[in-house]
C-alpha cells in the first residue's frame, strides 16, 4: 500500500507563535499516511537497519529567518517546502521571520506542536537544531556538515560552488570591462562557497579578469541600505558583471545598478531565488542561480519514514538538478554552449570546484587567479 495515495491536497492558512506574527501553511485535515497502519496503531513500527523507528509522517514545519518576500535563501526554503507538503500531501507549518535571538526557543516550541519533521532552514540555526532534535526527539533537519545523529538531526548541504561556477562561465564572456564583482550581505560559510565557485568559473574561462569581492557587512542579509552602498562600490572599481549574494540586501544591489551613472551596462547575477518581481529592469538580471530543495525535504520525510533520517547527509548538487542556473535573454548561444559543457564536467567529475569555507580560503582563490 502506497504511503502517498492517501494523501491530502495542500493549502494555505495563518497563526501566531511566541507572540511574533508568523505564517502558517497547512493543509486542512489529519493525513492517513500509513503503510498498513495510521499514526496511534497499537503495533509500532520495526526499527530500521540504521538504528532509528521508522514513523508516520503527517505534518511537517519549516523555521526561516527571513520573510518569503527576501527573493532567496528564505523564499526558496518556503517554496521548496510547499512544493515537497503539496506533493507528498503533508500539513506545513511555516514559521517566518523569528530572526536569530531565540532561535532554541522557538524550535523547541515548534517540536511541542505536534510535528514529525523541523526543518531548521539557517545555517545559523544548525547548534540550536541540534540540541532540539536530540532533547525533543522530533527529527530536525540542519543547514550542517555531515553532522548527523541517528533518527534525531540530519544535515543538509548545498554545493552552491557548483552553480556559481556555471554563473562565472557565464560572467566571464559577459563582461566588457574584464573586472566582476561579487556582493556578500554576510561573511557566511553559503557565501563563501558561492563567492570562490563563481571566481573558479571565471577565471576557466580567463585568468586575466579582475574579481572584486565585498561583503556589506559580517551579518547583514537584511540591510539594502548597506548593500546600495557597497554595491555602489564594485561598480566604482569597474566591476559590469555583478554577483549579489543576500537575502533582503538583494534590493539594495538592483537599486545602485539601477542608478549607476557608467558607460557601459551592469548585468546583475542573481542567487537563490526569483528576484523578476522587484527588479525594476528584468534586462538588468542576466542570470539566476537557482536553489531548489524540494527534493532534499521529499528525501528527509521518506528516510523518516523508512527509519534512516539521520544515517546520512543530503546535498544539493548540480548532478541532482538542485542547483542550476537560469539564462536570461541576453545569453548568447556561445555562453550556453559553455556553461552546458561546465555543467556536464562538474556532473561526471571532470570539473572539480574547489570548496572554500572561509573568507581567507576565499581570497585565496581569488588572488591565485585559477593558478
Amino acid at each position: 500500500m502506497s504511503h502517498l495515495s492517501a494523501r491530502a491536497p495542500f493549502v494555505r492558512r495563518g497563526r501566531p507563535v511566541r507572540g511574533r506574527v508568523l505564517t502558517l501553511v497547512a493543509v486542512a485535515g489529519l493525513i492517513a499516511l500509513t503503510a498498513c497502519a495510521g499514526r496511534g496503531a497499537e503495533t509500532p513500527a520495526e526499527p530500521s537497519a540504521g538504528g532509528a523507528d521508522a514513523a508516520v509522517v503527517e505534518r511537517i514545519a519549516i523555521v526561516t529567518p527571513e520573510k518569503e518576500s527576501d527573493h532567496g535563501w528564505n523564499q526558496q526554503g518556503l517554496l521548496s517546502a510547499e512544493a515537497a507538503a503539496e506533493q507528498l500531501g503533508l500539513e506545513l507549518e511555516a514559521h517566518t521571520n523569528v530572526g536569530y535571538d531565540n532561535t532554541e526557543s522557538i524550535l523547541t516550541q515548534v517540536a511541542g506542536g505536534d510535528v514529525d519533521l523541523i526543518i531548521a532552514h539557517a545555517s545559523g540555526f544548525n547548534t540550536a537544531g541540534h540540541r532540539v532534535g536530540q532533547q525533543t526527539g522530533v527529527p530536525t533537519l540542519v543547514v550542517d556538515y555531515e553532522n548527523n545523529v541517528p533518527g534525531l538531526v540530519a544535515t543538509a548541504i548545498p554545493a552552491p560552488q557548483q552553480g556559481a561556477y556555471l554563473a562565472g562561465v557565464a560572467a566571464a564572456m559577459q563582461t566588457e570591462t574584464g573586472i566582476v564583482g561579487i556582493v556578500a550581505s554576510a561573511e557566511n560559510l553559503n557565501w563563501f562557497l558561492m563567492a570562490g565557485g563563481f571566481a573558479q568559473g571565471v577565471y576557466s574561462v580567463d585568468p586575466s579578469i579582475d574579481v572584486v569581492m565585498a561583503y556589506v557587512g559580517p551579518a547583514n542579509y537584511a540591510d539594502s541600505a548597506g548593500a546600495a552602498q557597497t554595491t555602489k562600490q564594485v561598480i566604482a572599481a569597474g566591476a559590469d558583471v555583478i554577483m549579489g549574494m543576500g537575502n533582503g540586501a538583494t534590493v539594495g544591489y538592483l537599486q545602485a545598478i539601477e542608478t549607476a551613472q557608467t558607460d557601459y551596462s551592469i548585468s546583475y547575477i542573481a542567487t537563490i531565488g526569483d528576484v523578476s518581481d522587484i527588479a525594476p529592469d528584468m534586462n538588468t538580471v542576466f542570470a539566476t542561480v537557482l536553489w531548489d530543495f524540494t527534493d532534499t525535504y521529499i528525501q528527509a520525510v521518506t528516510d523518516i519514514e523508512a527509519g534512516t533520517f539521520g544515517t546520512h547527509g543530503y546535498e544539493l548538487t548540480v548532478a541532482n538538478g538542485g542547483l542550476s542556473l537560469r539564462e536570461s535573454a541576453a545569453f548568447t548561444a556561445e555562453m550556453t554552449e559553455a556553461v552546458q559543457a561546465a555543467s556536464a564536467g562538474i556532473t561526471d567529475g571532470s570539473i572539480d570546484v574547489v570548496t572554500a569555507d572561509t573568507k581567507d580560503s576565499v581570497q585565496a582563490l581569488i588572488d591565485s587567479r585559477g593558478a
